[in-house]
């Protein structure tokens, strides 16, 4: 459930960089408000799924440590690949899945 939570906070992440006007991965941005709520609905989901493994608070913090951390690598990422969408949300969901992979016993 741990990988669910993170893919659904990748894909929320993701979808909210997308909404902005100084984003260059697409050559439009998508609408705030769709984005926006989706973000927040799939963060409550996210949190709930951490929950079936973690204590309520610590899966607050993940969540709110993973969300910075996917923002700030959004940022540094689409600095170096302009319109390439598609290896973008590849690269982040290899990247963070792969994260709570190694932590499997």
């Amino acid at each position: 459930m741990v990988i669910v939570g993170t893919l659904l906070l990748w894909i929320s992440c993701y979808f909210s960089y997308l909404s902005s006007n100084k984003q260059q991965l697409i050559s439009y941005s998508i609408s705030k408000t769709v984005a926006w709520s989706g973000f927040v609905i799939a963060v409550v989901l996210a949190t709930s799924l951490f929950t079936s493994q973690y204590g309520f608070i610590v899966a607050m913090l993940i969540t709110m440590l993973l969300v910075m951390a996917m923002w700030l690598t959004l940022v540094i990422i689409s600095a170096y690949a302009n319109y390439r969408s598609v290896l973008v949300f590849s690269l982040g969901v290899s990247v963070f899945s792969g994260i709570f992979l190694l932590g499997v016993n």
